[in-house]
């Protein structure tokens, strides 16, 4: 699986630790009009992730796993995440920048943004944030790396 990775900084903690992991299961978050009349999976694209906002809305306490219609979507990464490692009591926290990605997303297709951590020396090591799309079959997934310019957002906009 070819995958996207952008480095950020990571300072570890042991205090004060955000759970980070992703949540593919149950129902995802619906972002979409009328979201009481839940809509099959051939119709929404799902995105999983430590999502800050979606298109400009909010999301960052809804959880990690959403619903939206096939299209652009502007997304943001929260700018802080972390996680508990329960079997030997560390973990970490990690600025994200707020990494924001223009996804042209399809119906019936996962979105996946994961943030793991990578090369560590001390108490600082780096973040790499791996997104990609994947289709309904759990086939091989397509990287995508975050969005480079605001030229870049308003094309996927159009």
């Amino acid at each position: 699986m070819t995958r996207s990775s952008s480095a950020v900084r990571v300072v570890f903690a042991a205090a004060s630790l955000i759970a980070g992991c992703i949540t593919r299961g149950g129902d995802p978050h619906p972002l979409y009009p009328n979201a009481d009349v839940r809509r099959p999976p051939e119709q929404v694209a799902r995105l999983f992730g430590p999502i800050a906002s979606v298109d400009g809305r909010d999301v960052s306490r809804l959880g990690k796993s959403f619903s939206v219609l096939p299209g652009c979507h502007i997304v943001q990464l929260l700018d802080k995440v972390g996680s508990i490692n329960t079997n030997n009591g560390g973990g970490y926290v990690g600025l994200t920048g707020g990494a924001i990605f223009a996804l042209r997303m399809r119906a019936n297709f996962t979105y996946e943004i994961d943030v793991q951590v990578q090369s560590v020396t001390g108490t600082v090591g780096q973040l790499s944030i791996l997104t990609w799309e994947r289709p309904a079959d759990g086939g091989k997934g397509t990287a995508i790396a975050p969005a480079k310019s605001v030229e870049e957002i308003a094309d996927c906009q159009r």
